[in-house]
């Protein structure tokens, strides 16, 4: 029981402070002309090995970490719209942030259903020893190694474009981030969008 109610506190402190961090970064990111790589930016992630959720709509991408709250907070926000096929949800998956999440990553990416081992981690997310956790048990070493190719190039894929964008450290890569064309320029979210971005999101592509 306490480990619940630290979840939802914490879940609770993690929704605000996803709203919060993204303010200063949405006029960076989600706004203003795209420089002239976006457009091969965005062909590109067609040919990254993606989870797709929903069947119809606009295309939006999002890379995430297994062991991120933010991440969690934004796809959870992210089921409806893809059940109801008001967007078509590409998730990139990667594994950077904790010691674990390689290993998680690599066991959503190497199970016989991606999506159904990604919505066991999302399920079973939760606080572990004091820290955010998603609920996949890691995979073994062999399998790691079996994906590190797949996650190596999906990384490079969110660490070259993000030391393009404004407000990033060199040299650094952060999660989550959605991506979506809008009239024909590619725009990057960090965050919940706002009512205008989510309006961008329904007709983009």
């Amino acid at each position: 029981m306490r480990n619940k109610s630290l979840f939802l506190r914490f879940m609770v402190l993690c929704s605000t402070l996803l709203l919060l961090s993204g303010l200063s970064l949405q006029a960076a990111w989600g706004q203003g002309a795209p420089a002239d790589h976006d457009e091969d930016f965005w062909k590109a992630l067609t040919h990254t090995q993606y989870i797709q959720e929903g069947n119809k709509g606009p295309i939006v991408y999002l890379f995430m970490d297994p062991n991120c709250p933010y991440c969690h907070q934004l796809y959870t926000w992210l089921q409806n719209p893809a059940a109801a096929n008001k967007i078509r949800l590409r998730v990139i998956v990667v594994g950077f942030l904790t010691p674990s999440s390689e290993a998680k990553a690599a066991a959503i990416l190497g199970a016989s259903n991606p999506r159904a081992a990604l919505q066991k981690n999302e399920d079973g997310f939760a606080i572990h020893d004091d820290a955010p956790e998603g609920g996949i048990a890691p995979a073994a070493p062999a399998l790691v190694k079996k994906e590190a190719g797949i996650l190596h190039r999906n990384f490079a894929f969110l660490m070259g474009k993000e030391s393009l964008l404004s407000d990033v450290p060199p040299n650094t890569a952060t999660v989550p981030l959605l991506v979506y064309l809008y009239h024909g320029q590619t725009r990057y979210l960090p965050t919940l969008p706002d009512y205008q971005q989510w309006q961008e999101i329904l007709h983009s592509n």
